[in-house]
């Protein structure tokens, strides 16, 4: 196998070499592509592939858990640097088709440069795995903080929803859709900044400035379900195309839910969650105010068109709404965060030394790993298996994610070296 992916690699840097003189003029000619997603045969990442292994870092707890994937706190021996390391099973992605949309989501988070999205730093990968090193956000999910609390005040959910606008006015800008913007995936910094995460359901829109490699793409189907049960707005249940109005729908859920606790949606089984969002059965607790009320039951429209901030006002009449009265937006990120509520085993201060939570890399990398009894493991997913809550960094693993399948099927070699290896 490893004979196969040098191979491959040698055939992909004398086709970069090749197309370099015309990477340029194929960049600028997608600026005038009658609206075409711009395309380019070769691409020079930003964060950088590494000769790293695995057996450089020392693992801690899991922070999400997907069908081919898990996120781990992660310390880079030499450094000391924490990072949330995406570990992605090839073997799996082969299997299931999914080689398209790591490969989108490796793209786009490489481009992204904004304080409300997490970065991505370098990637590396072994005959198992590929690796993503991603910013460590050390408070946790905006969805615990909702847990921990109950219910946020107005002006705790006015901070982070605020936070949330600026992110997503920046992606939107961009020419991308997030399309599963949700309490899971808005996580929180050491001091309690909002970062979107989990780009492995974005689309990049027809006029999209991002540029994309070949064969690196979402889906180009309108009737294509992906997101979240609670959060999907009506218009996709209706297979009706794609469109920026989606992330805000999933914005006036999140709200919602950050007021109240619960989704707008919630129900028994997600047929019931389907109807309710269909038939737009909102009901709003006496708390609400009415500037609270009235932001969320427009975003919530079910026109996509007419929400907030993808009417042909933009953002400005989403940041211009009464319930956003007094946010700094020019500075928004230099504002003092909400206290964040610790989980309780931290505030006993156990939660750092919680063996239980941490990851044991059995069959992870290019060997097995051994245990403290001095056996050597079997299985990652025996390694895994006393976890029951994890986060959500990666939205594969929600049972609510629906993907149409691509006859693309390439082999492993063609994962790790066409999208990992450097240009």
């Amino acid at each position: 196998m490893l004979a196969m992916e040098k191979d491959f690699d040698s055939k992909l840097r004398i086709q970069s070499s090749n197309n370099s003189s015309s990477s340029s003029s194929s960049t600028s000619s997608g600026n005038n592509n009658n609206g075409n997603v711009q395309r380019s045969k070769s691409f020079a990442f930003r964060a950088p592939q590494e000769n790293f292994s695995i057996q450089d870092f020392e693992l801690g707890k899991i922070y999400g858990v997907g069908s081919y994937s898990k996120v781990v706190r992660s310390k880079k021996k030499d450094t000391g640097v924490v990072y949330a390391l995406k570990i992605m099973d090839k073997k799996f992605i082969t299997k299931e088709n999914k080689t398209a949309y790591v490969k989108l989501e490796r793209i786009v988070l490489d481009q992204l440069d904004h304080p409300g999205i997490v970065q991505l730093f370098f990637t590396f990968q072994d005959s198992f795995s590929l690796y993503m090193a991603l910013e460590s956000c050390e408070g946790g999910e905006l969805f615990d903080q909702i847990t921990r609390k109950g219910r946020l005040s107005e002006d705790e959910a006015r901070f982070y929803a605020a936070e949330v606008v600026d992110a997503l006015e920046y992606m939107h800008n961009m020419g991308l859709i997030h399309r599963d913007i949700k309490p899971e995936n808005l996580l929180l910094t050491g001091d309690g900044h909002i970062k979107i995460a989990d780009f492995g359901s974005v689309k990049p829109m027809q006029d999209s400035r991002i540029t994309v490699l070949p064969n690196a793409a979402s889906d180009d189907k309108a009737c294509t379900f992906v997101g979240t049960a609670a959060y999907v707005p009506p218009e996709v249940l209706n297979s009706s195309p794609v469109t920026f109005g989606n992330d805000l729908w999933a914005l006036g859920c999140t709200l919602y839910q950050m007021l109240s606790g619960t989704s707008p949606f919630k129900d028994a089984s997600e047929w019931l969650i389907f109807q309710r969002i269909i038939a737009r059965d909102i009901r709003f607790p006496n708390y609400f105010s009415e500037e609270a009320r009235d932001i969320v039951d427009r975003l919530l429209d079910v026109d996509p068109s007419r929400r907030p901030g993808a009417g042909p006002d933009g953002y400005t009449a989403l940041k211009m709404h009464p319930f956003f009265k007094g946010v700094n937006w020019k500075n928004i990120r230099g504002e003092t965060p909400p206290k964040l509520a610790l989980e309780p085993m931290a505030q006993s201060g156990e939660g750092e030394h919680d063996n239980d939570s941490s990851f044991n890399p059995t069959h992870i990398g290019d060997g097995s790993v051994k245990q403290k009894d001095g056996s050597l493991g079997t299985s990652s997913a025996e390694a895994s298996g006393s976890i029951t809550r994890l986060a959500s960094i990666d939205s594969f693993d929600s049972k609510w994610y629906w993907l149409n399948t691509f006859a693309i099927g390439p082999s492993i070699a063609v994962i790790c070296c066409f999208l990992f290896s450097p240009q």
